[in-house]
This record gives C-alpha cells, structure tokens and sequence, in this order.
C-alpha cells in the first residue's frame, strides 16, 4: 500500500531535556543533531534509520518556534508536488512548500479541510 504514516514529529524547545524524558520514559533512542533537531528511534532502524521491525515507526524533534507548534506525523508519497497539488483540490492548504532535508530526501506540511497539519516525506531519488 502506498502513502503509509512512516514518521512523526515532536516540537521541542530544549532537545536535550527531550531526550532525557523519552529516554527514560519510553525507552527510546534520541540521537542529538546539533541545534537542527534530534532523531527518535522508537524501534530497530537501519542506518538511513527506516524501521527494520514490520510496523514501526521512527521520527524526530524539530525547534519549537510558537507555543501553538503540535506533534505531527508524516506521510510518504511518491511525489510532493503532486500531492500538494491534490491536497489544494481537495479543499486543503500547504503550510511549509517542498524543501530538502539534509541528502535524505524533501519533506513539506499541509493542513486539511478541518485544520489539521501534517508532513509530507518524499525520499531521495536514487
């Protein structure tokens, strides 16, 4: 099936406090990157950290910029731009347009009808 949820993401204001409570709360695995964010391993991952374990699903902390900022889960697709264009038919609104995250692949946010913002991930062509 295509266009699965394979991520999430969590607005942190302090990353390392971040870690420090998943960690010990959920047994995750929090790796720091730099001001830029934090990779929360929540099962078995690969090195380009995709789930190895059949239903799982990994994600990260992104800068809190507003205390309104909320945990969002994202969904891959074969093509950004194409499913940016559906979702402004079909009644919904990009937030964040297409932009690259690191040689991983792009990502963008798009709110529904009702309000609801989620990520988009588009992996890197090969």
């Amino acid at each position: 099936m295509k266009n699965k949820v394979v991520m999430f993401e969590i607005p942190a204001s302090d990353f390392k406090k971040a870690k420090e409570f998943y960690e010990a709360v959920f047994d995750w695995k929090v790796e720091l990157c730099g001001d830029e964010g934090a990779m929360a391993l929540t099962t078995a991952a690969d090195k380009e950290y995709n789930p190895t374990e059949l239903g799982g699903i990994n994600g990260g902390f992104y800068r809190r910029k507003s205390k309104s900022d909320q945990p969002s889960c994202g969904v891959e697709t074969e093509s950004i731009d194409e499913t940016l264009e559906a979702i402004k038919k079909a009644g919904g609104k990009v937030v964040t347009p297409k932009h690259p995250i690191e040689e991983w692949g792009f990502m963008a946010d798009f709110a529904d009808p009702d309000g609801n913002v989620l990520a988009l991930w588009e992996k890197k062509k090969q």
